[in-house]
């Protein structure tokens, strides 16, 4: 019954409007439809109550989606039932701590075992998750085919499988792992993925591959041997994009393309069938505004604006590509209600991608705005396009100073990031400042404590050098425990927050040529993250 109110509320929303995906061809010019127009969900980081799933196969339907990819397994629990094997769901369907930033930074031994090694629960009665028993999953999968969405299952192999290893270490190569020189690992795929082909019609079965961090010498013969399985059961292996090769020998695999846009264009070269979910436009474990206003998320803005971008990013290779598809890892999205905020509206970027539509970005928001209002009325904690706040105002304008165009010098083993160099040696003083986003080519990135030297040119009279450092809790970014320019400490108001721009600022008469700045790291160390220097 509330399922056919929730229906209803957003049909009749959605009608008064005139903005359902059925009505959009009068409105904008039209490519042919992608075959793939998706969304990932995660429900192993933290597991979603089965309602939710129907919820959200019902406004993918009504929106032109129409593959929900389920991450049903990680380290983080096991989400489906396998009868051939009950203690994945015993044992990895539960865990320590509710929400996984808790569980996932536990110490050692803190409950009574070792969850630093392996991170699993085997007391059902008194841990925290749960799992879709098979039955549900048929009734979910029948409700989804009725509506015209198929639902890709995800299992993931042969790594991010600390809950495999702790419920059947016999097929574990080590804590994250399932060991690919065992025959006995390939016997317990086969057997699992026999009933998740019982349970799934779908042509595809997504076997993860990604993030491997051990047996490389056996890993593409393990994928191999893998869709050899997968192939015999009459379907189609998805995997992500690590299991790229540079021959044809694996075209039957289907690639899910997270890394970067160019891997995409190499594995369609290669005969692969491809789908496009490049992380830097289409992972939505991220800000979507303004990163003080929002819930903590593992890092990065992505705007709906930035989102719909990932239309013109893959342009040139759109009319051979299988599909597009957006993906929400869940480990900082402990409830139904913020997977809604974090999905909706910004998943209709897949809608208007995936369908082939044309309009301008500005048409798009407009529609995109009345949808997120349809969906709130309908009870849906959808964000609210009509509070954007946007881009950080410093971001994309030029700042003039006395050290514009200076030189830069990094000292001893000092130095940044290839992956996050803003230009270069000199991006520290080039004017340009960094957008809410670390990985937007102007935030330049030291896994090392800073030590510069910027060479003026001359001597110069300055009263005051001020230096942006950036914070984002997620991937281990954080504030530096102390700034000093020229021996002297800089002056701050950090705020330790899961997302915070700090600036360190020397205020004093200061006659020099050089400007020496150091930075130390923060005690739980990870990266360093620094905008322009401006020197006044």
């Amino acid at each position: 019954m509330m399922r056919r109110l929730f229906l209803s509320l957003l049909a009749f929303g959605a009608t008064l409007l005139g903005y359902a995906h059925t009505s959009q061809s009068s409105q904008s010019s039209q490519a042919r439809p992608l075959a793939w127009r998706g969304v990932m969900i995660d429900v192993s980081r933290h597991f979603l109550p089965i309602d939710e799933l129907y919820r959200q196969v019902d406004v993918m339907s009504h929106y032109g989606l129409n593959i929900l990819h389920l991450h049903l397994t990680d380290a983080a629990g096991w989400r489906m039932e396998i009868k051939a094997y009950p203690r994945l769901t015993e044992v990895g369907a539960w865990r320590t701590r509710l929400v996984w930033k808790d569980w996932w930074n536990t110490p050692p031994h803190a409950d009574g075992q070792d969850v630093g090694y392996v991170r699993a629960y085997s007391d059902s009665q008194n841990g925290f998750g749960g799992y879709y028993t098979q039955q549900q999953l048929r009734q979910l999968v029948a409700y989804a085919q009725d509506k015209g969405v198929t639902i890709v299952p995800e299992i993931e192999f042969p790594g991010h499988s600390e809950e495999v290893c702790a419920a059947y270490p016999e097929v574990a190569f080590n804590h994250a792992e399932m060991d690919l020189a065992n025959n006995a690992t390939y016997q317990f795929m086969q057997t699992i993925l026999r009933e998740v082909a019982d349970v799934f019609p779908s042509p595809y079965i997504h076997c993860g591959g990604d993030e491997t961090a051990t047996q490389k010498e056996l890993y593409h013969q393990g994928i191999r041997r893998l869709n050899a399985i997968v192939r015999s059961l009459g379907r189609k292996m998805v995997v992500w994009d690590e299991a790229l090769t540079d021959t044809e020998a694996d075209s039957t695999l289907v690639i899910m393309v997270w890394r970067n846009a160019e891997l995409g264009e190499k594995a369609l070269a290669l005969g692969h069938e491809v789908v496009m979910c490049p992380s830097a436009w289409c992972y939505l474990d991220s800000y979507q505004d303004a990163p003080q206003t929002q819930p903590e998320a593992m890092g990065g803005y992505r705007p709906l604006s930035h989102v719909w971008e990932v239309g013109q990013l893959i342009a040139p290779m759109r009319h051979r590509l299988l599909g597009v598809q957006v993906c929400l890892f869940t480990e900082y999205v402990p409830t139904p209600q913020l997977l809604q905020y974090q999905l909706w509206p910004r998943a209709l970027a897949v809608s208007e991608v995936g369908m082939g539509r044309t309009r301008s970005y500005e048409a798009f928001r407009k529609w995109a705005t009345h949808v997120s209002d349809s969906l709130r009325r309908a009870g849906f904690n959808a964000f609210d396009l009509r509070r954007e706040i946007g881009q950080r105002p410093e971001y994309g304008r030029r700042v003039r100073h006395k050290a514009l165009g200076a030189k830069v010098r990094m000292n001893g083993r000092c130095h940044y990031s290839s992956a996050y160099a803003a230009g270069g040696d000199d991006a520290l003083t080039d004017g340009r400042q960094g957008s809410w986003n670390n990985n937007d080519g102007r935030w330049q990135g030291y896994c090392c404590d800073l030590d510069i030297t910027i060479d003026l040119g001359a001597e110069r009279t300055l009263h005051e050098v001020s230096i942006p450092f950036l914070q984002i809790t997620g991937p281990e970014i954080f504030l530096p425990q102390q700034v000093t320019v020229n021996g002297e400490p800089c002056s701050a108001q950090p705020h330790d927050l899961p997302y915070a721009i700090c600036t360190y600022t020397l205020r004093r008469k200061l006659t020099t040529r050089y400007l020496h700045i150091q930075a130390q790291r923060s005690p739980r160390q990870g990266w360093l993250f620094v905008d322009e220097v401006v020197a006044k």
